[in-house]
């Protein structure tokens, strides 16, 4: 929702979408986060593994 008025312009949104919106800016901003991210988006689904190091 935006809101219009005289002294400039305001957006309304869920909070649930906020916090999606904080928790990206936060893990971007974690160095090296935005190219693993693309590394991983661009990674075969069969190259994968099933079993977490963790």
């Amino acid at each position: 929702i935006i809101i219009t008025g005289k002294r400039g312009n305001a957006v309304l949104l869920s909070e649930e979408d906020w916090k999606s919106i904080q928790e990206t800016m936060f893990l971007l901003n974690i160095p090296g986060m935005r190219e693993s991210i693309q590394q991983g988006l661009s990674t075969p689904i069969e190259e994968c593994s099933e079993e977490l190091d963790w």
